[in-house]
């Protein structure tokens, strides 16, 4: 199954639109060169350039800290582990880009593509971006995170053909599993993710996914 384009958005006039666009976010996470509105997919290969995902023709630096960046590692090889014992799929990790509309490109904390929306095999060993939405995307949110940013971004993913999204906060230990953009189930630390439909059979406590990172004291 390709990927269901998303509608380009039309182009802001001021800086204000911009940041409107683009959920509020902090300036800081906006790339000047190339000027807002100009860049396209090759400008995220460029060596001086930090991890950024391409909105509108923009250059949009994730917002990521070292808390983050373990718990994304630390789910996305929960489900490569599961997803490689069953032979489901394709898993990618937080630099994993995809295209799912034009002069948009994103990088999900961690995603799972399921086999059958792959649309031909030698696709795996193309080095170019991949037109294919993800069936199950993951975002663990950072302070300079905003509401509205990942609002949009969840209404892209579900529009292009996502089927299940995970949005975690390890400030808060909470986490909301949605099957759509509008509808999540909310869950707290003492919940447990599951796959729903998407990955059945697959489960972990919150509990576990928040001491990521922590040392494991010996009992005396």
């Amino acid at each position: 199954m390709i990927v269901r384009r998303v509608a380009a958005e039309p182009k802001p006039y001021t800086v204000a639109d911009l940041l409107d666009r683009l959920g509020g976010i902090p300036l800081s996470r906006i790339r000047m060169e190339p000027a807002p509105g100009t860049a396209t997919e090759g400008d995220l290969d460029k060596p001086e350039t930090v991890l950024c995902e391409l909105i509108d023709g923009t250059l949009v630096e994730k917002a990521m800290g070292s808390r983050q960046t373990r718990l994304g590692l630390f789910i996305g090889s929960l489900l490569l582990q599961f997803v490689e014992k069953l032979d489901l799929g394709v898993v990618l990790p937080g630099d994993g880009f995809l295209r799912i509309g034009p002069g948009l490109v994103r990088a999900p904390g961690a995603s799972f593509i399921v086999w059958e929306a792959i649309p031909y095999e030698e696709m795996l060993d193309e080095d170019g971006l991949w037109s294919v939405c993800p069936t199950l995307i993951v975002e663990v949110l950072s302070p300079g995170n905003t509401k509205a940013e990942i609002d949009r971004k969840l209404r892209e993913f579900f529009a292009a053909g996502c089927k299940l999204a995970w949005v975690i906060d390890p400030a808060t230990k909470t986490a909301k599993v949605h099957t759509s953009a509008t509808k999540a189930k909310c869950l707290d630390e003492f919940g447990g993710l599951g796959g729903v439909k998407v990955l059945p059979g697959f489960g972990r406590a919150l509990a576990e996914l928040f001491a990521v990172g922590t040392r494991k004291r010996k009992k005396k």
